[in-house]
């Protein structure tokens, strides 16, 4: 039995406890299952970005009094040196693991039973995939159309701000961003923009292209490091990878994130181009 190695980052900021649990069993009751027939070493570290000491304390009181429900896992909590965003928080531990995989995960997504057997397969499968994006599902069974293209700083105004009317006018465009046209029950090769809530890295391809631009301190450090992905390996939708996703659009309920959304927007325009 070949041994394998996987890493996980979860990045989180002032989370809700009982979410996140939810979270972490989904991660433990995946691990028993790939384990069944693979001899797997997994190790997960949770990054604290709240910049609260007292915050962190009862974090890493309810890390230990959890510890025994995740067996399988190696289980670490690290408090990050200030709040320098959610690819930061990621980088401090990819720049740490030699792990063959490294999973990144948000605290409100919750794999699938055979999620990490799946992506393990299709990984050693085909040593030429660098990143696997999985299919979203929101808690209501509804599918989530989350293999994009490269963005545009108008898709970017009409998903993240325009009314519905105005939405409507462009739809054809929209649909074309999400791809829509693919057949989203079969693979899907050449994903430019990846969901972020979910991303399964080989490591050594996420590490050669230096994790996360820090650049971005939250919103489009996925559609960064996918379309940096694509230059050196494949980057591919597989849809027997489920995972369910708490979806919220921060941007669109409060004005703070609408600002961070759109620095990152501005970010990203002036790295890659593309206005219309």
């Amino acid at each position: 039995m070949v041994e394998l190695s996987l890493s996980a980052s979860l990045v989180i900021y002032k989370p809700d406890l009982a979410v996140l649990e939810r979270t972490l069993l989904a991660l433990q009751r995946a691990a028993r299952y790939a384990k069944k027939d693979k001899a797997l070493h997994l190790e997960l570290t949770l990054v604290d970005n709240s910049c609260d000491a007292i915050l962190h304390e009862q974090l890493r009181a309810r890390v230990r009094e959890r510890a025994g429900e995740l067996p399988d896992w190696t289980v670490r909590l690290l408090q990050a040196p200030g709040n320098a965003g959610y690819g930061h928080g990621n980088n401090l531990v990819i720049g740490q693991t030699q792990s063959d995989y490294h999973l990144v995960i948000n605290p409100d997504l919750f794999v699938a039973e055979d999620a990490l057997h799946a992506a393990l397969d299709f990984m050693e499968a085909n040593p030429d995939a660098g990143l696997l994006t999985p299919a979203v599902y929101g808690e209501d069974g509804e599918r989530h159309y989350l293999c994009k293209r490269n963005p545009t700083l108008f898709i970017l105004f009409l998903r993240g701000f325009a009314p519905e009317w105005l939405r409507s006018l462009f739809q054809a465009g929209l649909d074309a961003f999400e791809m829509r046209e693919c057949d989203y029950a079969s693979q899907i090769e050449g994903i430019q923009f990846p969901t972020g809530c979910c991303m399964f890295f080989r490591t050594a391809r996420l590490r050669e292209l230096g994790g996360f631009d820090a650049s971005f301190f939250m919103y489009f450090e996925d559609a960064d490091i996918g379309r940096r992905m694509l230059k050196i390996a494949r980057v591919i939708y597989v849809p027997t990878v489920k995972v369910v996703h708490r979806w919220a659009r921060d941007s669109r309920r409060s004005w703070r994130m609408r600002w961070v959304f759109i620095r990152s927007a501005l970010v990203y325009w002036k790295k890659w181009g593309g206005v219309f």
